[in-house]
């Protein structure tokens, strides 16, 4: 017996890379991600062996472990869109002057793209801490949508500037 057949987490996340690898491959049948090391994860693992030019046991050693890792980055690196990031913090965060964080800094980095298109008039630096001319650029943000003209990125704000950012900078060199 190998690890895989004795800790259904692992299997699991065979049964994972498994299933993903057969969507884009249909010589490798698919797998039900359920933790079972059954006959028809044995027989994917078989089947992918076969295709990978390895010795065809139905058993997950260690080269056969990395061949399916390698293949599932591989897939999933080539044929798939990018994941979102989601970074702002929550939905009740609001940044405000003085405040020194990452958060900030990727805020200062989206106001810097988008300058080119709103001309805030102010000079955006990133620093990691958020200030008053940080805050009079989200300011021209907020009026450009409509939003009530604090200067605080709440969660709105960061809608509106992410949004921004996605529609004015995709090919951005800022």
């Amino acid at each position: 017996m190998n690890d895989f057949t004795d800790q259904s987490s692992s299997v699991r996340e065979l049964q994972k890379y498994l299933y993903f690898i057969s969507l884009y491959d249909p010589e490798i049948p698919k797998v039900v991600p359920d933790g079972i090391y059954g006959a028809m994860t044995r027989d994917a693992v078989s089947a992918f062996q076969k295709k990978a030019g390895l010795p065809v046991t139905g058993i997950v050693d260690k080269i056969t472990w990395d061949a399916i890792c390698k293949a599932y980055s591989e897939i999933s690196a080539s044929c798939c869109e990018p994941e979102p990031l989601y970074i702002f913090p929550s939905s009740g965060y609001v940044v405000r002057v003085g405040e020194k964080s990452d958060i900030v800094s990727v805020i200062q980095i989206l106001l810097r793209c988008l300058n080119g298109e709103y001309s805030f008039k102010v000079v955006i630096t990133v620093s990691g801490l958020y200030t008053d001319r940080d805050a009079r650029a989200v300011k021209a943000v907020q009026r450009i949508h409509g939003l009530e003209e604090t200067g605080l990125v709440d969660v709105r704000t960061w809608n509106a500037i992410a949004n921004d950012y996605r529609v004015f900078c995709k090919n951005c060199e800022c």
